[in-house]
């Protein structure tokens, strides 16, 4: 092998790597660079070939070479990477909570199905997930006016403990009203529908005895400490340390006894209401628990959060 050979074939071997509408352009651009740079170390004696060798070595191996050219697209963009980790644990973690409350409520070869369905379903849920994102991604490269910022748009600078009177009110109300449909909901559709509940709609939303007498005032009555929290910094009208701390804290335990709800028992007397309860509560706490851990992780960090309130 003559040393032009190697050359040759070391421009070669990172060309490949490349689109092809880049690869003679890189080739011919490489061998040139390699071979100015060995001819004027070796001046005008001839070029050794273990010369050749010791420069290509230096140089780097073809695949890390061909990365300074060109990076391939990532299948997530980094300015998704977060939403998509805190999404995709969220959905493990509710999906996870699902199937075992399954096994626990049900026994027999239905429940059996149904957690091999669930388990199943996070696999195709993750997967879903990755090809929104990776289409996203796509999205971005192909119209990236679409996703463009521009200076004069930027926000104003603020205070991130300062709480937006207006928008805390109306986080309240909408809490408030929740509430008061979650802990009566068949009172809200007589409401709703000018008088008495269908029979069969009062059934799908009748709560489980047990539920209502061990689970649900536990879980009232830290959802009204969550508001209360909200409510004395919107009279504040500032997020303080101790309350952000107390508001983290109490959205956690808010979060481990939804869990502890969809894991316990039957929520509803109907079982499809109960199954898709489960699954949005079990969903909503393994999201919310995963963005606590986010929060109290950047509390821990910069002193305080990055955020405006708890959720």
């Amino acid at each position: 092998m003559t040393p032009d050979d190697m050359i040759q074939r070391y421009a070669y071997a990172v060309a490949k790597r490349l689109p092809v509408s880049m690869q003679a352009d890189v080739r011919a651009e490489l061998h040139a660079l390699l071979h100015e740079d060995i001819q004027a170390l070796a001046g005008d004696d001839a070029i050794p070939l273990k010369l050749v060798e010791e420069r290509i070595v230096a140089f780097g191996p073809p695949s890390e070479v061909a990365l300074r050219y060109h990076r391939p697209a990532p299948i997530i963009e980094l300015v998704d990477t977060g939403l998509f980790v805190k999404l995709a644990l969220g959905l493990i973690l509710g999906l996870t909570v699902l199937a075992l409350s399954i096994g626990v409520s049900s026994s027999g070869q239905t429940a059996s199905q149904l957690q091999d369905g669930l388990r199943d379903a996070i696999f195709v849920v993750l997967g879903f997930l990755l090809a929104c994102f990776s289409a996203l991604g796509v999205l971005r490269r192909a119209q990236p006016k679409l996703f463009a910022w521009k200076p004069n748009k930027l926000p104003a600078v603020r205070d991130p403990d300062i709480i937006s009177r207006p928008l805390a009110v109306s986080a309240l109300v909408a809490g408030s009203m929740g509430l008061l449909i979650l802990m009566d909901p068949i009172s809200f559709f007589d409401l709703l529908l000018g008088g008495q509940s269908p029979s069969t709609l009062a059934h799908a939303f009748t709560y489980d005895r047990q539920f209502l007498s061990e689970r649900a005032p536990l879980l009232w009555i830290m959802l009204t400490f969550s508001l209360l929290i909200l409510a004395l910094a919107t009279i504040e009208g500032r997020w303080r340390p101790i309350t952000r701390k107390v508001a983290l804290g109490l959205s956690l335990v808010v979060a481990v006894i939804s869990l502890w709800v969809v894991l316990a028992g039957p929520i509803f007397v109907a079982a499809p209401t109960d199954q898709s309860m489960k699954f949005w509560v079990a969903l909503i706490a393994g999201i919310t628990c995963v963005d606590i851990w986010l929060k109290w992780r950047d509390l821990a960090v910069n002193g305080r959060s990055s955020v405006l309130r708890p959720q």
